[in-house]
């Protein structure tokens, strides 16, 4: 039998088993978004419930623990200083393109994770997976569920007419309801040439708003008359 070390007491055993499953349970939360594409995965969400849990755990024995104090007040500062971090990282991965806003669920599963890692590292095991099973449960049920509930597709809508061919406003919302869209709202912009652009916020519902987008761009591209154009969905995701 192979002796065990002097200084692997059973405080070190225990600390070791919830840095484990605090790496166990971020995965489990990374693997939905590493899955998906996003730039946060399983190694990120692995790591950030790590940190939570070493800066909890060690609060339990050691010189961290008597530099932060053992009192409530310690520890406070602990997961205050914690989630502070996680606003920074998660700042980074929240990413603008354009009109579209990408990264916001990403965040907020950064945000979870952290908790479960702090859950995890003050001894809150059971606590912490169910929170990771509760967060990979919503990311997985409400994909599944956004095929079956209304939704609106928004989208925004550029366009560049000749000087020779400048719609009135009455024609322009006329021609882009007849591919399904609902304007919200329209802009226009003139040049001293003649030209006119247009800039329009439209939506259609989620089933249809991929097509109608489709045949908007195909049919701004066979028309003469528009000069440049395009049609960005808006992601909020």
């Amino acid at each position: 039998m192979v002796p065990i070390p002097s200084f692997v007491t059973p405080d070190l055993i225990e600390m070791g088993s919830r840095l484990l499953m605090a790496v166990a349970a971020g995965s489990l939360v990374g693997l939905e978004r590493y899955h998906r594409g996003h730039p946060a995965g399983m190694r990120t969400f692995a790591i950030i419930s790590l940190t939570a849990a070493l800066l909890t755990v060690s609060l339990s024995t050691g010189p961290y623990a008597y530099l932060m104090g053992t009192s409530d007040n310690g520890g406070s500062r602990v997961v205050q200083g914690i989630l502070a971090g996680i606003g920074f990282i998660g700042a980074g991965v929240i990413v603008r393109e354009g009109l579209s806003v990408r990264g916001l669920t990403s965040a907020a599963c950064m945000w979870a994770v952290s908790a479960i890692g702090i859950l995890i590292g003050t001894g809150e095991t059971v606590l912490g997976f169910l929170g990771a099973v509760f967060v990979l449960a919503i990311l997985v049920f409400f994909r599944w569920l956004d095929h079956f509930i209304p939704r609106r597709s928004y989208a925004t809508v550029h366009a560049k007419f000749s000087a020779q061919a400048v719609p009135d406003e009455s024609a322009l919302r006329a021609r882009l309801e007849s591919y399904g869209f609902s304007v919200l709202s329209l802009a226009f912009k003139g040049a001293k040439s003649g030209a006119l652009v247009i800039r329009a916020s439209v939506w259609a519902p989620g089933v249809a708003a991929s097509e109608a987008r489709a045949r908007l761009a195909l049919d701004f591209q066979a028309d003469q008359k528009v000069v440049d154009f395009s049609v960005e969905p808006v992601s909020t995701e």
